[in-house]
C-alpha cells in the first residue's frame, strides 16, 4: 500500500513539475521565416473573437434589405469603415462605382397552397434565401406538377407543364431552361442546395434570369429545402391536387458596385505596394456569415492587429503601402483595379481570403491556400506556404516531442473557440474569387480558403457556424505573410530565395515521381515510348516554372534588376537539377525496356504534333472569354459542347491565360500536360477546331519551317610542298 502511495506522489510531483517547468515555444526544427518574438506577438494580439464580433456587426442574419440601404451605404460597408477609422487605417473611403446593370431587390415575397384552409410555404421575410433573385414582380395562381430532376428533357416526357409550376431537384436556371423557356411554365420551385444529403432543411441561394424567348415572360424561382420539395413531391404522388399563389413584389435601384478601401501607409523606402482582399458581396441579396463576411473580418483584423504592433514598437512599420479593398465580388476588385491604375502598376502581390471561419473538425474541412498557376510563378506561394504549414505543426499534438510536453507545441487558440488540430492542405490554383482579377492583370496573388463548406450558399450560412479559433489561426497565417512582404528588404529577400530554392527541388521531385509513375503504369511495350514523352515533358515543364520561381524574389530585394541578375546563378543550377532528373527518368525507361524486351526509342515529334506545333490560337474580338458562360459551356451548340469536354474544367483558366501569350496548340499542350496530366493533342486540336468553327476563335498557322540544309562538305586542303623541293 505503501508503494501505491509513493507512486501516487511521485505522479503526482512530475504532474506538478509540467505544470510549472517552463515549456519550449517552439522546437529546434521549427523555422519562422518572420523573427520569433515578432511572430509571438503577432499570436499573442490577432483575435478571433473579434473577427467574430465583426461578422456579427455585418451579418447577424440574413435579412431583407431596406430601400434605405440601396439609396445610401448598405450594413457591411458602413461597418467595415468604420472600424477601419477607429483602428487607424488611413484614407478609408466607401467608393461606389457604376454598374450597367440595374440591382434587383425584393419587397414582399410570399408562396402560399391555396385550399379551404390556406397554408403559407414560404416567406422572404422568415427565410430570404426563400426567392430566386431576378423573379419577376406579379402575382399567379397555377397548378403544382413534380418534373423529378427537371434539368433534362426527358424528365418532362408526357407531362404538360404549359402555364403550370414545377417541381423540380435541378438548379432554378436549368428548371427555367427546360420546363419554362421551352415549354410553358409560369414559375419553379427548385431543391437544390449545395449538400442537400448533410442537411435536408437548408435552402440555397438561387437566381433566375430576367430574359425569355419571344413571345414569353419571365418566369418566377422560388429556392425552397430538399425537405420541403419531398414533402411536396409525397403529396402529388399521393394523389393530391395543390394550387399555388406566388406573390412577388420587388424592385430595382441604378447598378452600383460599393466597396470600402484603406490604407495602411508604408515608411516612404519602397514604391511598391501590397493589396489586401475580400468580397463583402455576391449581390445584394444574398448575405453569407463564412461566404464572405468571415474573410472581410479576417482582413480588418489584421490591419487592426499590424496597426496596434506597430504601434507598440513590436513590428517594423511597413516598407510598402498596403491596399485593403473590401468589394462586391469579382466586379469590383475588377472595376477597382481599372479605376486605380497608378496603385495598380506599384502591386507586386495580393492575397485574398474568401470563406475563413469555418470550424474545420466539425465540417470535414481543410484551409486551403491556393497556389498561383504555373502561368504567373512566384516565391509567394512559397511564402504563404512557409507561414501555413509552420502554424499547423505548431498547433498539432507531435507524439516525438512528448517528453517535452503534451498537447500543442505552440498553442494559437481563442478563448471560446474550439481546441482542434490545425487542418491544412496546399493546393493547386482556383480561380472563383477576387485573387483572379489580379492574376489576370499580371499581380501575383493568393487565396486562401476553408473547404468544404456544408453551408456554402444556403440560409443557414450564419455567424454560430463560424470558429473563432479558426479565426486567429487564419489571422495569424495572414498578418505573418503580409508583415515579411510589407518589411521585406535584402536580408528577407535572401531567405525567401532560399525558401524557393530548397522547395524547388521537392516540386521538381514530385514533377519526376508523376513522370516516372508513368512509366510505371504502363503495361503495353507499344505505350512506353510514349509515356517516356509524357514523364520528360512533366520534369521540363516544372525545371522551366521552378527557375523562374527563384527568380521572382528579386522584386523584393532593394534594386531588383541587380537581384535578377545575381539569382541567375541560382536559376541556372535547377536548370542542372532538372537535366540530372531527365536522365532519371531515361534510366527508368531503359529499365522498363529492358524488362518488356523492347528498343528504347527517343520521342520524335508526330504528324498532329507537328501540326499543333504551327498552329496559334487567338480570341475573336469582342468574344472575352470564349464569348462569356454561355460560350464556354456551349449552350446551344451541342458539338461544340462536346469539343469543350475534352478539355478538363480545371485546365480552362490556363488554356485561357495561354492564349493570351500566343502560345501554338502545342506548347499549350505541353503546358498544360506538365502542370497537370496529360492531355492528347488530337483532343486539344479537335477543341480549337471547334471553337473556331463557332465563331470564338480564329487559328493563324505558321509557316513550316524550311528543312535545315545539309552541310557543305569541307573544303580539300591544298598540299603545301616540301622544304627544300620549292624548285620542283
Amino acid at each position: 500500500m505503501d508503494g501505491w502511495k509513493r507512486f501516487g506522489v511521485g505522479r503526482f510531483l512530475f504532474a506538478l513539475f509540467l505544470t510549472f517547468s517552463p515549456l519550449p515555444a517552439q522546437e529546434k526544427e521549427d523555422r519562422s521565416i518572420l523573427p520569433w518574438d515578432q511572430l509571438y506577438s503577432v499570436i499573442n494580439e490577432a483575435s478571433g473573437e473579434r473577427a467574430l464580433q465583426y461578422v456579427q456587426e455585418m451579418v447577424p442574419y440574413v435579412r431583407i434589405r431596406p430601400k434605405s440601404e440601396f439609396e445610401g451605404n448598405f450594413r457591411e460597408s458602413a461597418t467595415i469603415a468604420r472600424y477601419a477609422r477607429e483602428f487607424g487605417f488611413q484614407n478609408v473611403e466607401i467608393v461606389s462605382l457604376p454598374d450597367s446593370r440595374s440591382t434587383w431587390y425584393p419587397v414582399r415575397g410570399e408562396l402560399w397552397i391555396e385550399g379551404p384552409r390556406p397554408e403559407k410555404l414560404c416567406d422572404i421575410y422568415d427565410i430570404a434565401a426563400f426567392l430566386a433573385s431576378g423573379s419577376p414582380s406579379g402575382e399567379t395562381t397555377a397548378e403544382l406538377i413534380d418534373v423529378g430532376f427537371g434539368g433534362r428533357a426527358e424528365d418532362y416526357q408526357g407531362k404538360d407543364v404549359a402555364g403550370k409550376i414545377v417541381l423540380g431537384s435541378a438548379s432554378t436556371f436549368a428548371l427555367q431552361r427546360q420546363a419554362a423557356n421551352e415549354r410553358g411554365a409560369v414559375g419553379i420551385l427548385s431543391f437544390n442546395p449545395i449538400h442537400p444529403e448533410e442537411d435536408s432543411t437548408q435552402v440555397g441561394f438561387q437566381s433566375v434570369s430576367p430574359m425569355a424567348p419571344k413571345d414569353k415572360k419571365p418566369a418566377f424561382g422560388w429556392s425552397i429545402s430538399p425537405q420541403m420539395g419531398r414533402q411536396l413531391a409525397a403529396r402529388l404522388a399521393g394523389g393530391e391536387k395543390i394550387r399555388l399563389r406566388s406573390i412577388i413584389q420587388s424592385a430595382s435601384a441604378p447598378g452600383e458596385l460599393e466597396l470600402v478601401h484603406a490604407v495602411i501607409p508604408g515608411d516612404g523606402s519602397s514604391t511598391q505596394a501590397i493589396a489586401v482582399s475580400g468580397h463583402l458581396f455576391e449581390g445584394y441579396l444574398k448575405q453569407g456569415a463564412n461566404d464572405d463576411a468571415s474573410g472581410c473580418a479576417l482582413t480588418l483584423e489584421v490591419g487592426r492587429t499590424l496597426l496596434r504592433l506597430v504601434a507598440e514598437g513590436k513590428l517594423p512599420k511597413p516598407r510598402r503601402d498596403i491596399h485593403f479593398i473590401w468589394v462586391p465580388e469579382i466586379s469590383g476588385t475588377l472595376a477597382w483595379l481599372n479605376k486605380n491604375e497608378e496603385i495598380k502598376k506599384r502591386l507586386i502581390a495580393d492575397l485574398n481570403f474568401d470563406m475563413e471561419g469555418l470550424r474545420l473538425a466539425a465540417n470535414g474541412a481543410f484551409w486551403m491556400m491556393h497556389r498561383t498557376p504555373d502561368t504567373t510563378p512566384t516565391y509567394l506561394n512559397d511564402l504563404g506556404q512557409h507561414f501555413l504549414e509552420l502554424i499547423a505543426e505548431l498547433n498539432r499534438e507531435r507524439v516525438r516531442y512528448r517528453s517535452n510536453s503534451y498537447g500543442f507545441t505552440l498553442p494559437v487558440v481563442s478563448p471560446n473557440g474550439s481546441r482542434d488540430p490545425f487542418y491544412i492542405k496546399v493546393e493547386k490554383y482556383y480561380g472563383a474569387s477576387d485573387h483572379a482579377m489580379f492574376l489576370s492583370q499580371g499581380i501575383p496573388a493568393l487565396m486562401f480558403i476553408t473547404w468544404r463548406d456544408l453551408y456554402y450558399h444556403s440560409s443557414h450560412d450564419l455567424p454560430n457556424v463560424l470558429d473563432s479559433t479558426q479565426l486567429k489561426r487564419a489571422a495569424v497565417v495572414a498578418l505573418s505573410v503580409l508583415q515579411t512582404l510589407a518589411a521585406a528588404d535584402d536580408p528577407i529577400a535572401s531567405r525567401l530565395a532560399a525558401e524557393s530554392m530548397a522547395r524547388a527541388t521537392e516540386r521538381m521531385g514530385e514533377a519526376e515521381r508523376k513522370g516516372l509513375g508513368y512509366l510505371a503504369d504502363t503495361s503495353d511495350p507499344a505505350g512506353l515510348s510514349h509515356s517516356f514523352k509524357e514523364a520528360l515533358n512533366a520534369v521540363r515543364h516544372q525545371t522551366e516554372v521552378e527557375k523562374a520561381v527563384v527568380l521572382s524574389s528579386a522584386v523584393l530585394f532593394n534594386q531588383p534588376e541587380e537581384a535578377q541578375k545575381k539569382l541567375a546563378p541560382l536559376a541556372a543550377l535547377v536548370g542542372q537539377r532538372g537535366e540530372a532528373l531527365k536522365n532519371e527518368v531515361r534510366a527508368f525507361y531503359q529499365l522498363q525496356a529492358d524488362r518488356m524486351h523492347i528498343a528504347v526509342i527517343e520521342p520524335v515529334p508526330s504528324d498532329a504534333e507537328k501540326a499543333a506545333a504551327r498552329k496559334i490560337p487567338e480570341r475573336v474580338g469582342g468574344q472575352g472569354e470564349f464569348g462569356g458562360m454561355r460560350g464556354m459551356r456551349g449552350e446551344g451548340n451541342p458539338e461544340l459542347a462536346a469539343a469543350r469536354r475534352l478539355v478538363p474544367s480545371h485546365m480552362q483558366s490556363e488554356l485561357s491565360e495561354l492564349m493570351k501569350r500566343k502560345k501554338s496548340i502545342l506548347e499549350i499542350r505541353d503546358f498544360l500536360s506538365g502542370e497537370f496530366e496529360p492531355i492528347a493533342v488530337d483532343d486539344l486540336l479537335s477543341y480549337f477546331q471547334a471553337m473556331e468553327k463557332a465563331g470564338q476563335i480564329k487559328i493563324t498557322e505558321k509557316p513550316e519551317e524550311p528543312a535545315p540544309k545539309p552541310a557543305a562538305p569541307p573544303a580539300k586542303e591544298k598540299k603545301k610542298p616540301r622544304k627544300g623541293n620549292e624548285d620542283k
